[in-house]
């Protein structure tokens, strides 16, 4: 992918989880650009972090979004969001992103973009997601 952290493998695992009866899926083929800028913002904090970060949750499809609890316009079910965890902490994770976001960073194969999107931060993660506006919790 020509990300400095980030391997393929670290996102495929999560599309066959099941959680209360409801497996997730391969995202569909035209979905799989829209994951290029929430990967490149976190392969941005893990650069700044200096430490590893584990994505927990990347494309969810809408049965399994649904079944996971997670929002009904999730980004994750379009393929422009990630949680993530890293032994820094949800605070330090959170910090970093807070650092990065309206920056300028670069595409795997050039160009650019500047990060606007969404920052949550939750007691053990973060999510990051590439809206194209702010947003915080």
């Amino acid at each position: 992918m020509g990300l400095r952290y980030f391997r393929g493998k670290e996102l495929t695992w999560l599309w066959s989880r099941t959680r209360k009866g409801v497996s997730n899926s391969c995202p569909p083929e035209a979905l799989w650009p829209n994951c290029i800028q929430p990967l490149v913002v976190l392969d941005e904090i893990r650069h700044r972090l200096g430490e590893t970060i584990r994505i927990t949750s990347a494309y969810r499809s809408p049965a399994y979004n649904e079944a996971v609890g997670g929002e009904r316009m999730s980004y994750h079910k379009i393929f422009m969001a990630l949680d993530a965890t890293s032994p820094a902490g949800a605070a330090k994770l959170h910090a970093v992103a807070r650092e990065v976001r309206g920056t300028r960073l670069r595409l795997p194969g050039g160009g650019s973009f500047v990060w606007r999107g969404g920052i949550g931060r939750y007691p053990s993660f973060i999510h990051v997601d590439t809206r194209g506006r702010d947003a915080n919790w």
